[in-house]
Parts: C-alpha cells; sequence; structure tokens
C-alpha cells in the first residue's frame, strides 16, 4: 500500500531533518487517518483510492489558499504555500492515479 511507503519517509525526513516535507507528510497523513475514521462507521476499509481523494482535496485546498495570497500580496505565505503545493505534487507522484 501506498500510505505504507509514505509513512515509511516519516523516519527519512526525519533523520535528514527535513522538517518542511516532514511537516507537509504528517498533516498530509493525519487528514488521511480522519478520512479512515470516517469510513469505519460505513464498514469501508481504507485504500490508496481514498488516501489519493483526500491528496487532491488538500491540493485544491492549497491553490485556493494560493489565489488569496496572491490577491493580498502575501509574499511570504505564497513561497510557503508553493512550496507545500510542490511536496504534495511529489507524493501525488507515488499513486497511479492522474490528478486532472
Amino acid at each position: 500500500m501506498i500510505l505504507d511507503n509514505l509513512r515509511s519517509l516519516i523516519v527519512e525526513y526525519t533523520k535528514a531533518k527535513d522538517m518542511e516535507k516532514l511537516g507537509v507528510l504528517r498533516y498530509y497523513l493525519s487528514a488521511v487517518k480522519n478520512k479512515e475514521i470516517e469510513l469505519r462507521p460505513q464498514g469501508v476499509e481504507l485504500n490508496d483510492e481514498h488516501a489519493f481523494k483526500v491528496l487532491k482535496k488538500q491540493l485544491k485546498q492549497l491553490n485556493e489558499s494560493l489565489e488569496m495570497y496572491e490577491k493580498g500580496g502575501r509574499t511570504e505565505s505564497i513561497q510557503k504555500t508553493k512550496r507545500e503545493i510542490e511536496i504534495l505534487n511529489e507524493f501525488a507522484a507515488m499513486f497511479p492515479f492522474p490528478l486532472e
């Protein structure tokens, strides 16, 4: 499962002291965990497709935030958000699904 690969990246990023990627990954995995909890009462097991949908939703939210920051001229927030989008796109490349 791709999520197992992503979870193993936590150790890698921690050892490399890459706090930026580590933070984005932890935030993403916590959203995936929330989705898993949401699916439990329905008797549905979380799979890669569900995890990918969570990732797409986060990318959409970040792109919307980026637009708002650009309208407001918040340069620091723009740079940070663009970097988060890049990192999530790296994770998206691990999935066999198209981003569209």
